[in-house]
C-alpha cells in the first residue's frame, strides 16, 4: 500500500506542486491489501487529487488508521473547497469502493480538520 500511494503521489507531483502543497506518506511500509489494484488506485488517486486540488499552502497527510474490524486510509488536510471538489466523482468513487469491500468517508474532524478516509476491511489486509 505504502508503495502504491508513493507511486500516486508522484503522478499528483506537477498539481502538489503547483499549489505549494507537501504531502507526506505515513502508510506503514508492511500494509497490504488483497485485490483490484486498479480499483484501489482509482479511488485513493481521486480522493488525492482532490484534496489536493482543494487546498493550498498546506501539509497534507496520507495514514493507515485501524478502527474496529477495518482500516482506513485518511487523507488529512483537506481545504475547504474539498466538497465541491469531489461532488463530480462521490457516487461513482463510493461504488468502486463498494466494490473493494469498503466504503469512502468526509468528515470533518475538530483535531485533523477536513479530512477523507478509505474504509477497508481488515480481511482484505495482510501486515
Amino acid at each position: 500500500m505504502h508503495e502504491l500511494v508513493s507511486g500516486l503521489m508522484q503522478s499528483l507531483m506537477p498539481l502538489t506542486v503547483g499549489r505549494r502543497n507537501l504531502i507526506l506518506n505515513e502508510v506503514p511500509r508492511n500494509l497490504r491489501v488483497v485485490g483490484d489494484e486498479s480499483m484501489l488506485a482509482y479511488v485513493l488517486w481521486t480522493l488525492m487529487n482532490s484534496v489536493i486540488q482543494s487546498t493550498q499552502d498546506k501539509c497534507i497527510h496520507i495514514e493507515a488508521v485501524k478502527v474496529d474490524q477495518h482500516t482506513m486510509i485518511r487523507i488529512s488536510g483537506a481545504g475547504t473547497y474539498f466538497y465541491h471538489s469531489i461532488a463530480r466523482e462521490y457516487r461513482q468513487v463510493q461504488h468502486v469502493a463498494q466494490k473493494l469491500g469498503g466504503s469512502i468517508s468526509i468528515q470533518n474532524a475538530m483535531d485533523y480538520g477536513m479530512n477523507a478516509a478509505f474504509f477497508i476491511s481488515n480481511r482484505l489486509l495482510i501486515a
